[in-house]
C-alpha cells in the first residue's frame, strides 16, 4: 500500500499576485501602491512578505510595463 501525502492546491507567489493585480492596467495608468498592496494581501491571505517588499515588486513590475505609481501608502 502507498502512502501519498496531501495534496494542497498550489499558492501563488506574492510576486504572481502583484502582476495579476497590476495585469488589467494599461501603460501610462497611474496604479495606486495602497490599493494593489490591499488587493495582494486578499488574494494571497497566507503571504509572509511585508508591505516593503511587495512596495518593490509593485514598482518593479509596473516599472516594466510602463505604469505610474502613486506612493500613498501613509495616506490616512
Amino acid at each position: 500500500m502507498d502512502i501519498q501525502a496531501p495534496v494542497r492546491p498550489s499558492q501563488q507567489t506574492a510576486k504572481e499576485l502583484v502582476r495579476e493585480v497590476l495585469l488589467g492596467s494599461q501603460p501610462g495608468n497611474i496604479i495606486s501602491v495602497k490599493a494593489t498592496i490591499v488587493a495582494v494581501r486578499e488574494r494571497g491571505r497566507d503571504l509572509l512578505e511585508t508591505d516593503c517588499q511587495l512596495v518593490e515588486m509593485i514598482v518593479n513590475s509596473a516599472s516594466v510595463w510602463g505604469l505610474f505609481i502613486a506612493f500613498d501608502v501613509r495616506e490616512a
